[in-house]
């Protein structure tokens, strides 16, 4: 993946923080919505987490999440979309809209790779950067994502398998 670069952002997260984080957030929504055990729990649960998600929470708020705010500044998920095909293979979308002052500025992020399921875990491997990874949990109708920037800042993103 490409590497945006923001002016004048200052703080202490990077864009490239900032974006993965809100793609790995996007991504565990999307597995936890997806992912189900084989065993039914009631009518239309689904047994495999193929399909397509929306970002239902991030950290239990419903989008617009600000990710990073300071003085003139702020950064925001407002949207995100995970597709998972049968064939092993995803795509997430994911639109942040950032505020510098008065100028406000709209980016659409999108990566796409493979994805494997083992039990209710699925693992993601981006096509461009085979070293990006992200895991998610899947309790049909809805994948689960947790991200940990080393330690210092916790997104819990969560997607919903659209109707």
């Amino acid at each position: 993946m490409s590497e945006t670069r923001y002016r004048r952002w200052n703080g202490w997260w990077t864009s490239r923080r900032a974006r993965t984080l809100g793609v790995a957030a996007t991504a565990a929504l999307v597995l936890v919505t997806a992912c189900g055990g084989d065993s039914s729990t009631g009518p239309g649960v689904p047994k495999s987490p193929v399909g397509n998600y929306t970002v239902a929470t991030v950290n239990g708020k419903a989008l617009p999440f600000t990710i990073f705010s300071d003085t003139g500044f702020k950064y925001e998920e407002t949207a995100g979309t995970l597709a998972l095909t049968s064939d092993g293979k995803y795509s997430f979308v994911t639109t942040f809209r950032q505020t510098v002052e008065s100028d406000v500025e709209v980016f659409v992020d999108s990566t796409f790779g493979r994805w494997t399921q083992s039990g209710a875990s699925l693992s993601f491997v981006d096509a461009l950067d085979s070293t990006s990874t992200a895991t998610a949990t899947w309790a049909a109708p809805q994948l689960t994502f947790t991200l940990s920037d080393s330690g210092a800042t916790s997104i819990t993103i969560v997607y919903a398998l659209k109707p």
